[in-house]
């Protein structure tokens, strides 16, 4: 992925031409520094840790019942017979294909809090785009790189608008 961003950077200066290399005006800002000053970013961080933290809640109660059955089962195994051992062990496995569903259905790549993530943050994130669109335009800049990625390696700090983007933003949210 690093060296896609690389590669694509390098694409960019190519595109443009070294001839056109005076015109081409570049900018940075780090946006990882805008969304921590941002209090709406906050509030979302809050809202996301809390839901996880009930998610997170609910699965360890019923991880924790399911540990409790099977240690009953396991104390209870000897006394019972064949025909109940294999339904409480089927109980068992279904109850942990249970968490399991939960688990994913909660915590996966595309589960309830990564949608729950992406609705709350996709404001923030063409909120931040305007901001970076006007503070570019104002500036007269032909791109704008993140500099908290790796991907940029070195960038004056004159090229930075960083605080610019934050004051956009800040100005606008009035």
């Amino acid at each position: 992925m690093k060296n896609f961003k690389l590669l694509l950077i390098a694409l960019i200066f190519t595109t443009f031409g070294f001839a056109n290399a005076q015109s081409l005006k570049v900018g940075v800002a780090n946006l990882q520094m805008v969304v921590e000053q941002l209090p709406d970013a906050k509030k979302i961080d809050t809202e996301i840790k809390s839901l996880a933290t009930t998610y997170q809640d609910s699965l360890l109660k019923m991880q924790g019942d399911l540990e409790a059955k099977f240690k009953n089962y396991q104390k209870q195994k000897s006394m019972m017979t064949q025909d109940q051992q294999l339904a409480t062990e089927q109980e068992l496995q279904a109850l942990n294909q249970q968490v399991m569903q939960f688990q994913q259905t909660k915590f996966g790549q595309q589960g309830e809090l990564a949608m729950k993530r992406l609705e709350l943050l996709q404001p923030l994130r063409n909120k931040i785009k305007e901001a970076i669109d006007k503070v570019a335009a104002a500036e007269k800049l032909t791109i704008v790189l993140d500099s908290s990625t790796e991907s940029v390696l070195f960038a004056d700090d004159k090229l930075d608008i960083t605080f610019k983007v934050l004051d956009m933003l800040k100005r606008g949210s009035n």
